[in-house]
């Protein structure tokens, strides 16, 4: 799904950005008309333009809060690609991804293990997490539409 009804396109590479997003001081939200998607952010602060926009934006249907993924989500994305691609084909890298996995700060310890196991996996990696998001998104979507 890539257009609003009216058919106007969808922003998605935006849409994606701010599903991702897990700083709780930006705010995403997605024009139901013009399928632009507008950010604001509390460490740039509001100018005058942003906050008369933050009123519309409250006072109308015509923009929706787009919903982050969760994290618990995201970090089930990740055993679900060690346990479905990475285990059956390479169990040495499959072990040091779930070792990575262990504890406070899995994310980022993912991540870099990524980085040193094999070109291969990284790559995988972000076709699966691609493959993820985008179900999210279309699945959001169609809740909204």
């Amino acid at each position: 799904m890539n257009t609003l009804p009216n058919g106007k396109p969808i922003d998605l590479d935006m849409l994606e950005t701010a599903m991702e997003d897990s700083d709780l001081a930006n705010r995403y939200f997605l024009n139901l008309v013009s399928g632009e998607v507008v950010f604001f952010s509390d460490y740039l602060g509001l100018s005058d333009e942003d906050e008369r926009l933050l009123e519309e934006i409250d006072g109308s249907n015509d923009y929706v809060a787009i919903e982050r993924i969760p994290s618990h989500v995201a970090y089930q994305w990740m055993v679900d690609f060690v346990d479905e691609m990475v285990a059956p084909a390479d169990e040495h890298a499959a072990e040091k991804l779930s070792m990575a996995l262990n504890g406070k700060g899995a994310f980022r310890r993912f991540k870099d293990t990524l980085y040193g196991v094999n070109e291969q996996w990284l790559q995988a990696w972000y076709q699966w997490r691609d493959k993820q998001l985008k179900t999210v998104v279309d699945e959001w979507l169609k809740s909204i539409l």
